[in-house]
């Protein structure tokens, strides 16, 4: 049945790529298709900064055929400019297929038409999650599907409110996204319960003594300003990204350990409180080494385009690491206190809950 299912969403899911890639009506865009066999470029000279470093610009001259509104059919001969870092431009291709805007007549490219890659990667990640999650692949999507649409409601919210209570906001959304998600993955049970406590609890905990040692240390070293596209006041902004992923790490591990230990309750129903408690811990430090080094991890692929850019324009390693990487460093311990105080917590919630069903089932 599971090959089966993943057959039929692997088909669906190709086709609808192959749809996607052919549309052309998109609202308040233009279609167009890069019809030249091989794309004439031109150098505009090369530059080096005052750093050494090297870049050329380069101007394409393309010919493309509009695929929609009411230039569909005609041929527009374009010229674009772009750098060979493509840093903040783009190389055009043979064939792709773009997006294209008009000035005063005249054809300009916006950028290329990805859509059909996003529903490709989806196609692939749904044939993954049926693969392993099997039947509960749709609960699964659902619960994903209603935490996007609960972020963007939150996401409006804060912007209705001009960030003047964002970390209120994004406070009540923590509740929400952990209530919600556990509710729709483990439904309403003792286990669905106790993970939500140990989550929340754990999360205000590592929250507040972070929070503390930030205060009494008044922010030292703290570059708010570093805050990527802020609008609004960054301190709020940089607490409520803390709160978020100190949130998704301490659900991952709590919902693992509640589940082991659950199992484990069920299979050795006459084992000690103290035997069961050690178990959690011993657990616990399986999980806690390898999910700390995960957050570092991702700290590091998300910060490291930044922290290169900052080296090769001569700053010095002390800047580089006060504005490319102080906040994500600070944020990956907030994170990693949480998961350490996770553990005797949800061991301790298990001990007391899970251990006692299972003495009252074995009985």
């Amino acid at each position: 049945m599971k090959k089966i299912a993943m057959i039929i969403i692997a088909v669906c899911g190709l086709l609808l790529t192959g749809l996607t890639y052919f549309r052309t009506d998109l609202a308040g865009e233009q279609v167009g298709e890069i019809v030249d066999r091989q794309v004439r470029e031109v150098s505009l000279g090369k530059t080096v900064d005052e750093y050494k470093n090297h870049d050329e610009r380069r101007l394409q001259t393309l010919h493309v055929r509009i695929l929609s509104g009411q230039h569909r059919g005609k041929t527009y001969r374009v010229q674009d400019t772009y750098v060979s870092s493509q840093l903040l431009t783009q190389r055009y291709r043979p064939h792709q297929r773009v997006l294209v805007g008009f000035v005063k007549g005249k054809a300009k490219l916006l950028g290329i038409k990805r859509d059909w890659v996003l529903v490709l990667a989806l196609t692939v990640f749904i044939c993954l999650l049926a693969a392993v999650a099997s039947r509960h692949t749709i609960i699964l999507l659902v619960s994903m599907g209603i935490n996007w649409l609960l972020f963007y409601g939150i996401v409006c919210w804060d912007i209705a409110e001009n960030g003047t209570r964002t970390f209120l906001i994004y406070g009540t959304a923590c509740l929400l996204f952990a209530g919600i998600s556990l509710f729709l993955a483990q439904g309403w049970s003792a286990k669905m319960l106790l993970t939500l406590a140990a989550t929340l609890l754990s999360s205000l905990l590592a929250f507040l003594s972070c929070y503390l040692i930030m205060k009494l240390t008044h922010e030292s070293g703290i570059k708010y300003e570093a805050v990527e596209y802020a609008t609004q006041n960054p301190r709020s902004l940089f607490l409520a990204q803390t709160i978020l992923g100190l949130l998704g790490a301490v659900m991952d591990e709590a919902t693992d350990l509640v589940t082991s230990l659950q199992e484990l309750a069920q299979q050795n129903p006459h084992l000690s409180k103290w035997e069961f408690f050690k178990a959690g811990c011993s657990l616990g430090q399986d999980i806690m080494g390898p999910l700390i080094n995960v957050l570092v991890l991702i700290f590091m692929a998300a910060e490291l385009p930044m922290t290169i850019l900052y080296l090769r324009d001569n700053n010095t390693l002390h800047y580089t690491f006060q504005f490319a990487l102080s906040l994500g460093i600070v944020q990956s311990l907030i994170s990693a206190v949480g998961i350490v105080i996770n553990v005797p917590l949800t061991a301790a919630g298990s001990m007391l809950f899970l251990h006692r069903t299972s003495k009252e089932a074995a009985k």
